[in-house]
């Protein structure tokens, strides 16, 4: 007795293949798009490298591989382009490319979260670079000296008193006691 095969197909959506939907995007960078590259052909164009056909919108895993590039594309800044059937080209942000699909809500997320990974590495490399020069400059700390009969408040550096006299010019002292 033959095993009847019992395995539900997925309805088509056409019977005819068709590109799958993740090829028909580009981005290229906005700043790249001067008359001048735009002649030569001198510009980048960041492309999801997908040569499926298939019956369905997407081949499969492909709804991920367009999610994920609108993603890069969107954190990137670049003009991304989808390209219909009669090769007419549509320019838009990731986000509202990304709209037509139930994994919007994805790429506005991830988006965010690439912003704000970045913004946090700008800011800790600024913190850095802030450290760095504080450990390079030697911190030269207030003091209180003796200078003739007076006392005043000052910095000593190389051996050299400096201080603001009473009328707010600034002088200097080789000769001074430090007090306590």
């Amino acid at each position: 007795m033959a095993a009847k095969n019992t395995a539900k197909t997925a309805p088509a959506a056409s019977d005819e293949l068709h590109a799958c939907e993740c090829s028909r995007y580009d981005a290229v960078f906005p700043d790249e798009l001067t008359d001048a590259n735009l002649e030569s052909g001198d510009y980048q164009i960041f492309e999801t490298g997908c040569t499926a056909t298939t019956r369905r919108l997407f081949a499969p895993g492909h709804d991920a591989k367009l999610k994920s590039a609108l993603i890069k594309w969107g954190a990137l800044g670049l003009d991304i382009r989808r390209t219909d059937e009669g090769g007419v080209a549509t320019s838009a942000e990731a986000t509202k490319h990304a709209s037509a699909f139930k994994f919007a809500h994805m790429v506005a997320a991830g988006i965010k979260r690439a912003e704000d990974k970045r913004l946090a590495k700008l800011a800790k490399a600024e913190e850095r670079a802030a450290k760095k020069v504080a450990k390079a400059e030697p911190a030269n700390p207030i003091v209180t000296a003796k200078v003739g009969r007076w006392e005043r408040q000052g910095t000593v550096t190389d051996g050299v008193f400096t201080y603001t006299d009473a009328k707010g010019a600034t002088k200097t002292a080789t000769k001074f006691a430090l007090v306590g």
